[in-house]
């Protein structure tokens, strides 16, 4: 069965007019799941995709959804300082965990095709996809060719053909996968997106204010001045 097909619900929805205001959420949507390494909860294994030197000495982990607003404001205003001045200099690693938001089973979709790719292409496809988030949610709410939206995407990663397509939404590890991080994020007590943990203490929310912000709590972790 898709896992488009499910449910209706929340596919029509308001758009929070403000775009800092945390995502609420945390719906497998009749899930999905995939990557590498280990989990916090009893009977959890996560299976995360680091995003940088995996000997960095500080690990960053966000909780987020390419469908929420919040997350996509910052991976547009703040992710790029934070990949060029840490993750691609060695200092930090990242992890992304999937925590999905309305309309949950587009969302745990899209995280399915980023898990279909190779590792290597899992944030290359996650770029795409809140690269075209204001496109999609709005064919959502308009009922249209959503499947069509996503299966460009996946096309553009090497997902090509109706069969690879929903082979790889039906695919039982991807869905065991986001599982576990849904699973792990509610054990931590993440309830809203984006969240972030670093060297896993959770982040002040207001730390996502600004690059500025945002770095400084970067550098207090590395041991670093803050940056002007």
């Amino acid at each position: 069965m898709s896992m488009l097909s499910f449910t209706r619900r929340g596919t029509v929805f308001a758009l929070s007019a403000l775009a800092l205001a945390a995502c609420g959420g945390g719906s497998d949507g009749d899930s999905s799941s995939t990557s590498s390494g280990s989990g916090d909860g009893e009977g959890i294994v996560l299976q995360d995709i680091v995003f940088g030197d995996p000997a960095a000495p500080v690990t960053l982990v966000e909780y987020a959804s390419w469908t929420c607003p919040a997350c996509l404001d910052y991976h547009t205003r703040i992710m790029p300082t934070v990949k060029a001045d840490y993750i691609d200099t060695g200092k930090v690693k990242m992890v992304f965990r999937e925590f999905p938001t309305a309309p949950a089973n587009i969302a745990v979709a899209g995280f399915a095709i980023a898990r279909c790719t190779d590792d290597s292409q899992y944030y290359d496809v996650l770029d795409e996809l809140f690269m075209r988030q204001d496109a999609i949610l709005t064919l959502a709410r308009q009922g249209g060719p959503v499947v069509e939206a996503l299966k460009q995407i996946g096309a553009n990663h090497g997902i090509e053909g109706d069969d690879t397509f929903q082979a790889c939404l039906d695919d039982q590890g991807n869905r065991e996968a986001i599982r576990a991080s849904i699973a792990t994020a509610r054990s931590q007590g993440v309830d809203a997106t984006p969240t972030f943990f670093l060297n896993g203490e959770k982040m002040d929310e207001n730390a996502r204010i600004s690059p500025i912000t945002f770095t400084a709590a970067l550098d207090e972790a590395l041991g670093e001045p803050a940056s002007e």
